[in-house]
């Protein structure tokens, strides 16, 4: 009798040992279920301004509008039909009740370089800057002679020789009547007058940005090697500057990668697009004191690397998952949450049994009686 009695008293012993176990395994969440991550609602990726830079006259009265571009990458406006977006400007005046993908937009009375940023106050799932739209206004006096030929000219006011970004980095500065070098160990950009605009400053950077490697890229037409450079600019308020188009060409000098060095007659420099393409640069290999290869690009900022003709090599293979392994039965193996389901009600059917055996134990203990 007594035995019967420690049997059934350790099988619900072992039952809640069972259950304590898979509580405590995962403690906060459920046993049975667990909620799913919430995942970003809508339609828009991307939105960006359909004119970046734009130079007016002091009191000019321009429209503003954005891109709306959808999940696969396509342009498609229809998808902010239904979307409120919230307009701000550093300078100037908007039109009211602007929410829409297009403002009125009227320069101030004072000459500068201004600001007009627009994010749509939802629908919009991409990361980053991309649910962000900025303009850059550059507002100039009445009759102020502009472009190329004009005589460089720069902005009134003191003009530092270093701006530092809110991350910290150093740019160097670029102004119409002297330009402007950014040099480093063995890469370089540099700016003669005249290049950037009148009554502005740029500051810029340049570094390098990771492997230039494109493998994979089988639409390309060039094979990139070696590492790949950033030239960054911001403006004299320090801001980022997206897109800034300059009157002449800057030059820029990046080494030879050591695995090009054998074709340095089919050498070709590239700027890298936002949207994946390859953009052939004007360039030239100079030994200086190092093998180097200089280009020329009228556009900042810019992703610049070396290449070959030739389609791009495939992406290696990758390593193959693990098989599942099988249990004798040929079942698939239980995932650990289903497991811990089946640990859950093993144990309770433990107990119940362990329960069930004491009770019976007593009444026939009681019968005897």
């Amino acid at each position: 009798m007594k035995s019967r009695l420690k049997l059934a008293q350790g099988v619900a012993l072992i039952g809640v040992i069972i259950v304590v176990g898979t509580l405590l395994l995962e403690p906060g969440a459920s046993a049975l279920a667990q909620k799913p991550t919430p995942q970003p609602t809508g339609s828009i990726q991307e939105i960006t301004a359909s004119t970046p830079n734009l130079t007016l006259t002091v009191g000019d009265t321009v429209v503003l509008s954005i891109n709306v571009i959808g999940r696969q990458d396509i342009e498609d406006q229809r998808l902010a039909d239904d979307i409120k977006f919230d307009w701000s400007v550093s300078g100037g005046q908007l039109s009211d009740g602007a929410d829409g993908t297009s403002v009125s937009y009227t320069a101030p009375a004072d000459p500068g370089i201004y600001s007009v940023t627009v994010s749509p106050r939802s629908g919009c799932v991409g990361t980053g800057l991309a649910c962000t739209a900025t303009f850059r206004l550059t507002v100039r006096r009445p009759g102020e002679a502009t472009g190329p030929d004009a005589p460089p000219r720069n902005p009134e006011g003191e003009i530092p020789a270093i701006l530092t970004a809110s991350g910290g980095g150093q740019y160097e500065v670029f102004t119409p009547e002297e330009g402007g070098t950014f040099t480093s160990e063995n890469f370089s950009v540099s700016a003669g007058n005249g290049i950037v605009p009148n009554d502005e400053i740029i500051g810029v950077r340049m570094a390098e940005d990771g492997s230039a490697s494109n493998a994979g890229m089988s639409h390309h037409r060039y094979t990139l090697s070696g590492n790949q450079y950033r030239v960054s600019v911001i403006d004299a308020e320090r801001a980022p500057i997206l897109s800034y188009n300059l009157n002449g060409t800057v030059a820029v000098c990046i080494p030879v990668p050591g695995e090009l060095r054998t074709n340095i007659s089919s050498l070709e420099m590239v700027t890298k697009n936002s949207n994946g393409t390859l953009t052939v640069m004007s360039s030239s290999v100079r030994i200086s004191p190092s093998l180097i290869i200089c280009g020329n690009t009228s556009t900042l900022p810019a992703t610049i690397a070396v290449g070959i003709r030739g389609t791009p090599p495939p992406l290696l293979e990758p390593d193959p998952e693990p098989t599942e392994m099988l249990p004798a039965t040929g079942g698939a193996t239980p995932s650990s949450a289903s497991a811990l389901v089946w640990a859950f009600l093993l144990g309770i059917a433990l107990i119940s049994i362990g329960t069930l055996c004491l009770r019976i134990l007593d009444r026939d203990e009681f019968n005897r009686a």
